[in-house]
């Protein structure tokens, strides 16, 4: 089970990442929030949706807190831009965090989160609008089929009760599942592949990116899901 720490660490990142890659911009009235270049616009995209499935997972789907969230964004996302509604989703964040360091509000501790639950999340559906989306780059549903990868490989380790002693990642989870023998040397290489690209989108080198290139990264975590899911039942 997440223990309330590891909940508020990923919760610190979520919202970290959410003031990332943007530039103030003062208007005439009033100032706002914009993507620091055209390419960072996706990847912001990416994070909240990132962050408010967060916010729906741990605050739990219909919470105040989760509609405050959806709320601020689509507010500020009208009124100034898209970017200030993804800090307004961040200050919710921090909001929480600090209610749940004060002891005023507990996160939903969730028992751990199967990794056939995760292929039935809106997630992948996700990666494949953002990819649909002329509009947006394809660094946005790379970045977001690679969250989707690591949350199925975390909830791979809480399904087998697995530990991992060091700084939680996509390469730190599939280290322990091959050392547990639960993937093999083929997986680890596709793993290896897919984080790969997820990190060239996450920091900016969209010149190795394509929309064909995150269509393909949509297809391969949707079939290590299934190949993980089958992994994780033999090894129970």
């Amino acid at each position: 089970m997440d223990t309330t720490e590891q909940i508020l660490e990923w919760a610190e990142g979520h919202a970290a990442d959410l003031t990332e890659d943007m530039t103030w911009f003062r208007g005439a009235s009033r100032g706002y929030w914009s993507a620091a270049d055209p390419q960072a616009k996706g990847r912001i995209r990416a994070r909240v949706a990132a962050a408010l499935d967060f916010v729906e997972r741990f605050t739990g789907t219909g919470s105040r807190w989760s509609e405050s969230a959806h709320e601020v964004f689509d507010q500020f996302s009208k009124t100034q831009s898209m970017e200030s509604g993804a800090r307004a989703v961040g200050d919710v964040l921090t909001e929480w965090i600090r209610m749940v360091r004060s002891g005023q509000v507990k996160p939903r501790l969730l028992e751990p989160f199967s990794v056939s639950a995760v292929s039935s999340t809106d997630l992948l559906e996700q990666v494949r609008a953002l990819n649909g989306d002329q509009a947006v780059v394809p660094a946005a549903p790379i970045v977001l089929a690679g969250a989707a990868l690591e949350i199925a490989l975390r909830s791979a380790i809480e399904e087998l009760n697995l530990t991992v002693p060091e700084r939680p990642s996509i390469d730190a989870y599939a280290r322990e599942l091959r050392q547990a023998d639960v993937l093999n040397k083929q997986d680890i290489k596709d793993i290896t592949q897919m984080a790969g690209l997820r990190n060239d989108a996450a920091h900016g080198q969209h010149d190795l990116l394509s929309r064909e290139r995150a269509g393909l990264m949509e297809q391969q975590v949707n079939v290590f899901l299934t190949r993980l899911e089958e992994a994780v039942q033999q090894s129970i």
